[in-house]
């Protein structure tokens, strides 16, 4: 299949090398495009990192970072974690080891699934040392002894690194354990940033319905973010908005200009609900000068929180493990959301009842998901006043309605209350204060 032009800059960019300035009139004539084309490439380019534009000076072409798994730690960096020496093999630092081995007895290296992928940390015991070089094995020795000048030629001759820190072999673990479970705990937390698509399908506000149709056959996507010049956000386009308009009707016409949209170190498991109470299948992901840099869409999440929940250590929000159960009810007046669930074991207090801190949490939550969703306004909680009328058990399901009283451009004042099926259970009067429209 023939690239399109669109297709054919961006590899003639990712061609260039770093340094390159670009530009549109330079592009337009080499590859005989149009300046609009050849702008709507570079745009796209600048969103997936291959050029950076610098203001006043030029747009150039950057080295596209390549995103590193947070679980590889490299021996260079085991080496620094330990305060380690490389004794020999400091060439071979890059090397990722897929298992440690602490092996103090020559039963326990020899039971050992041992490889070159292996990483063995053993004591001054020249023995253990030698089989582990035999092995193929990376080596850390512990207590800060000095291996045999023999067995270092023999590392050296093989390609064999290793390593010796001062520490003795419980504090040696200790630290490397730590500094994996850190690793583990940012990669449970995972960001927008960390799925969005960066390659996106955008359209202009000047662009008409017939050009929505066209980005749609030749994208597979029917919703797409609206931009500027600037690569500013202005709005999106879904297929309800074009539904019998005129094909020649422009886009700024039908586009929504009230949309959720996402910042890239946003929680992938707050987004997840949001997307699931706005009712919406795409998102724009923005940086702080609202310009456009990535979208994430319901499977791409729906994807992450699958592939998080197999990970060995599953970190989470104490905000998100507590909504995780709810979900939208059915709300009859217009200025009113009500949120549904049940309360777990997670928000008990020791005598068994829902803690106030876990209702307060509720509370507050469905508070700014009513401002959010009512009124497209992203607040934070100013003042709270919580009655408890009657405790809530364990596994009892409650229903959280949020009735917004008054909204201006500063604050937002709703009243909350909070039923199970037979009885009142809370009330709270709130106060959010406006944070973005």
């Amino acid at each position: 299949m023939t690239a399109t032009k669109h297709e054919q800059i961006l590899k003639y960019i990712e061609a260039l090398p770093v340094g390159t300035k670009v530009s549109v009139r330079q592009i337009a004539k080499d590859l005989e495009v149009s300046e609009g084309t050849a702008y709507r490439a570079i745009k796209q380019a600048e969103n997936v990192g291959l050029v950076s534009s610098i203001p006043k000076v030029a747009t150039v072409r950057i080295e596209k970072p390549v995103k590193k798994q947070l679980e590889d730690m490299t021996l260079h960096e085991i080496n620094l974690i330990v305060e380690g020496t490389f004794l020999v093999g400091q060439n071979h630092s890059g090397r990722i080891p897929k298992s440690f081995a602490a092996c103090f007895s020559k039963e326990e290296l020899t039971k050992k699934n041992i490889s070159g992928n292996t990483l063995v940390i053993v004591s001054n015991v020249p023995e253990l040392q030698s089989l582990a070089v035999k092995k193929g094995a990376a080596l850390l020795v512990v207590g800060g002894s000095q291996p045999s000048a023999e067995l270092l030629r023999h590392a050296e001759q093989t390609g064999t690194p290793v390593l010796a820190t001062p520490y003795d072999a419980f504090e040696t673990i200790s630290m490397i354990n730590k500094a994996i479970y850190e690793r583990l705990v940012q990669q449970d937390l995972v960001r927008i940033g960390d799925i969005m698509k960066r390659d996106v399908s955008t359209l202009y506000p000047y662009d008409t319905i017939l050009d929505w149709h066209e980005l749609t056959l030749k994208s597979g996507h029917s919703n797409f973010p609206v931009i500027n010049g600037e690569n500013k956000l202005l709005g999106i386009v879904t297929p309800l908005a074009v539904t019998g308009m005129s094909s020649n009707m422009p886009i700024s016409e039908v586009m929504d200009t009230e949309m959720l949209t996402a910042r890239p170190d946003s929680l992938v498991s707050h987004i997840s609900r949001l997307l699931v109470w706005e009712d919406c299948d795409m998102i724009p992901v923005i940086n702080e000068e609202e310009r456009l840099v990535g979208v994430v869409n319901r499977q791409d999440i729906i994807q992450a929180l699958q592939q998080t929940q197999k990970q060995p250590q599953f970190g989470e929000t104490v905000d998100n493990l507590t909504l995780s159960g709810f979900k939208l009810g059915d709300t009859a007046e217009d200025n009113k959301i009500t949120i549904v669930g049940n309360v777990t074991q997670f928000m008990m207090n020791e005598v068994n009842f829902a803690s106030s801190g876990a209702m307060t949490m509720i509370i507050s939550n469905a508070s700014t998901i009513a401002a959010r969703k009512l009124h497209r306004l992203q607040t934070v909680v100013d003042e709270l006043h919580l009655i408890c009328i009657n405790p809530v058990h364990q596994d009892e399901e409650i229903w959280v309605t949020v009735e917004l009283l008054q909204s201006d451009k500063k604050y937002c004042k709703a009243e909350v209350v909070v039923r199970s099926a037979e009885q009142l259970k809370y009330k709270a009067h709130i106060v959010l204060k406006v944070q973005k429209k």
